[in-house]
């Protein structure tokens, strides 16, 4: 059975969010949620790319459970399962209500 969890402790989740909310800030366009997972768009502002590529690299490490994919600046995350893509849905959940 896949593990539908995240790995981070709470510290690491509170900079995890920052990072996240701070690159949000600067060049959020919008979050999707598709048939197997979400889509974040970024404007394609200097270091945007680069940001979300590490920050995608992190994610991957403690949510394996979904597949992380940055093309340009924009984000896609997918998973198999209908229990991992409901994870999925329910993630930067905050990055829309903020309107970043």
């Amino acid at each position: 059975m896949e593990q539908i969890a995240c790995t981070l402790d709470d510290a690491q989740m509170s900079e995890r969010r920052r990072r996240w909310h701070e690159l949000a800030g600067r060049a959020f366009v919008e979050r999707t949620e598709t048939p197997v997972g979400l889509r974040l768009a970024f404007r394609a502002d200097d270091g945007v790319e680069a940001e979300l590529r590490e920050l995608a690299g992190l994610e991957r490490d403690c949510c394996a459970f979904a597949d992380w994919s940055v093309s340009g600046s924009v984000l896609d995350v997918t998973a198999e399962s209908d229990e991992a893509v409901a994870a999925v849905h329910g993630m930067f959940r905050s990055l829309a209500a903020s309107g970043a």
